[in-house]
């Protein structure tokens, strides 16, 4: 997704001014950030692919700190039930695209960091779709993933916002993900992240069905921190914030976005999801 240079440099331009505004201000540190990215390579000015060297230099930081949690973690965090180190984070990754492998997988073993992948179920084996940048994952190679030490998630079926859908839509959608990626891997798969997560994009049904489907934790695109015991402040375990990271940006940026710079992006989320929205009928037929 190559943006016109003048979006780039607003978009840009807009998150490093909140994070210098924000950076400084006090806020507990006793919290853990979920960090999402999707693709891993060189493309300009696409705000979705992160260059291997940006990334390994996020996922060093992090191993070095000693602030790279698991899944498990950050769930029995969110249930009250474990501590966590100060400006924890779990590193997760979105759709399924051959890059999660090539590039991302070898980066975080080396570094020994925990990660989650959130795939597309009807993507894998798709080959490469029409208008996307890379191909996606093969079952060989997502259960390759999967015995390399990543943790595998879903992503839906088709990629459709769950707010969109009938429940019976719905349904479908997290059943036959959670089996098409189960029968992949030979492993349970009980961690889930919407597509788009924006504030239309979930609600209490989706959450029940998410849980029917037996899934034990699910994320959505709001900006925020996962608190201590956050099942207990009217979150559910199927709806726990994550903070995006683009491309483009230093890694003092990265830094502070990990500390809780962007948290403060939660207003725009909250206020300003309908301008948030993209093309939603997304697809797979196999090219």
């Amino acid at each position: 997704m190559t943006l016109a240079r003048s979006r780039w440099i607003a978009k840009k331009v807009s998150r490093a001014a909140l994070v210098a505004a924000t950076k400084h201000l006090p806020r507990s540190r006793a919290v853990a950030r979920v960090l999402t990215y999707h693709r891993f390579g060189r493309i300009t000015r696409d705000p979705f692919c992160v260059t291997a060297e940006d990334f390994e230099a996020h996922v060093a930081l992090l191993a070095r700190e000693g602030r790279a949690v698991s899944l498990e973690d950050v769930h029995a965090f969110a249930k009250g039930q474990r501590h966590l180190p100060a400006d924890a984070c779990l590193v997760t990754m979105d759709d399924g695209y051959l890059s999660m492998l090539e590039v991302a997988l070898p980066i975080l073993a080396r570094h020994r960091v925990p990660s989650v992948a959130f795939v597309t179920a009807s993507f894998v084996d798709a080959a490469r779709i029409e208008g996307q940048p890379e191909p996606f994952l093969t079952k060989a190679q997502l259960r390759a993933m999967h015995e390399g030490g990543m943790t595998i998630g879903a992503h839906a079926f088709t990629h459709r916002s769950l707010g969109r859908l009938s429940m019976d839509e719905t349904v479908d959608e997290v059943t036959r993900a959670k089996k098409t990626l189960e029968d992949a891997i030979g492993a349970p798969v009980t961690s889930f992240a919407y597509p788009f997560g924006t504030h239309g994009d979930f609600s209490d049904a989706t959450d029940r069905a998410l849980e029917d489907a037996g899934y034990d934790i699910a994320f959505h695109s709001q900006h925020g921190p996962v608190v201590p015991g956050m099942i207990t402040r009217g979150a559910t375990l199927r709806s726990l914030p994550r903070i995006k990271i683009e491309s483009g940006e230093p890694l003092a940026q990265l830094d502070a976005i990990s500390r809780g710079a962007m948290d403060a992006w939660s207003v725009v989320d909250r206020n300003l999801w309908r301008l948030q929205r993209v093309r939603q009928d997304v697809v797979p037929s196999a090219t």
